[in-house]
């Protein structure tokens, strides 16, 4: 009889235990701009959307998937006090869709001393990829190979007068670095390379530069805002060269604030169109976004995060019922051409780079996409 109660009380404690653990929720950290430029904040209500999507679903292993959210301003020092509370009062499992290349590498020294990952930031620079950290998971391609390809097509035009704006930091310079090396490739020289500050996102100067010089095009690694001031400036001059922008501008934002100005201005996209029902993660984006009361724009930058969403509930769901930093880290690590709907990762103990899909798009009349 006592072995039978003893044995009774161990299932109901168990069973207990589960119905806690299923009522635990698992929480996501994330430091990114949400006052300012329009992207961060898109990137972060597509993750929302998917992760509600989830959760109504019953979550992983019946836990919800709560995204914790802190805004930086953009600015690397916030973000690192934001971590910091994440980790330490939040207890996050894991770190996602940051947002700016200065304030990603300002919490790399954090994800190596926590052993943290960080899953999906929304940028593409260099230094998130070499050298390799083997907490950070990359999910879109880097600007190294945005600026390859945006290179690669304007050659094919017969463009060969081309110049170079760039934002003075560390993201700007990787775009120019990139910019620089491509064009050596094609055995071109820029007519001329300016820059603008970060802080003040000035560019009078950088204008006058450029219209100076003519060029049929101009390749540009800059923020949003200073991307679409130069694009109006320069065409106020009377100057119509082909602009050239990396995804970091990517919101419908963006698209909608150039108005007039913006057509025939080229970005390069590391997603898919959101659009597009031939791809199974756009189909599922247009399902989602159906769904909900107050929708998030369509843009590329809210699928991004979409997608960015799926891949890590896909590392939870591979983690198991009671995730843990090594293990989410491991089963990220099992993502061999791995297909989240039109996009490819894959991952393994020394390669996070993740997807390589890159395209560029034009804009049309009233912020349209032409493909």
């Amino acid at each position: 009889m006592r072995t039978l109660i003893a044995a009774s009380a161990a299932l109901l404690f168990l069973a207990s235990a589960a119905i806690a653990n299923a009522q635990e929720k698992i929480v996501i950290g994330q430091s990114v701009e949400l006052s300012g430029e329009a992207t961060g904040k898109e990137n972060m209500e597509g993750a929302l959307a998917y992760f509600a999507w989830v959760n109504a679903q019953g979550g992983v292993y019946g836990r919800k998937i709560e995204l914790k959210s802190y805004d930086d301003k953009r600015k690397p020092e916030t973000t690192r006090l934001n971590t910091e509370k994440l980790l330490k009062e939040d207890n996050a499992l894991a770190l996602f869709g940051y947002r700016s290349t200065p304030t990603v590498e300002a919490v790399l020294p954090l994800l190596l001393a926590e052993k943290v990952p960080m899953i999906a930031p929304f940028s593409g620079g260099q230094s998130l990829h070499k050298p390799f950290n083997p907490y950070l998971f990359n999910l879109r391609a880097s600007y190294q190979a945005e600026t390859a390809k945006m290179v690669e097509l304007f050659g094919s035009l017969g463009i060969s007068k081309v110049a170079i704006l760039y934002q003075d930091d560390s993201f700007g310079k990787d775009g120019l670095a990139g910019f620089e090396r491509n064009l050596a490739a094609h055995k071109l020289n820029p007519v001329v390379t300016v820059s603008y500050d970060r802080k003040d996102l000035k560019i009078d100067k950088a204008v006058n530069a450029i219209v100076a010089a003519n060029p049929q095009a101009v390749l540009m690694a800059c923020t949003p805002s200073a991307c679409a001031d130069f694009v109006k400036q320069v065409r106020k001059l009377g100057l119509h060269p082909a602009f050239m922008m990396l995804s970091n501008v990517s919101s419908e934002t963006f698209f909608e604030s150039l108005g007039d100005d913006g057509r025939g201005v080229s970005v390069m996209q590391v997603m898919p169109y959101p659009k597009n029902y031939g791809s199974g993660a756009a189909r599922e984006f247009q399902s989602v976004l159906k769904g909900m009361a107050k929708p998030p724009p369509a843009s590329y930058s809210t699928f991004e995060g979409f997608v960015a969403a799926k891949l890590l509930t896909e590392g939870l769901r591979r983690a198991g019922p009671n995730p843990t930093r090594p293990k989410l880290v491991a089963a990220l690590e099992t993502l061999r051409n791995f297909d989240l709907g039109g996009v490819r990762v894959s991952y393994s103990p020394t390669d996070h780079d993740g997807s390589n899909f890159v395209e560029m798009i034009m804009i049309g009349k009233h912020g349209s996409i032409l493909r």
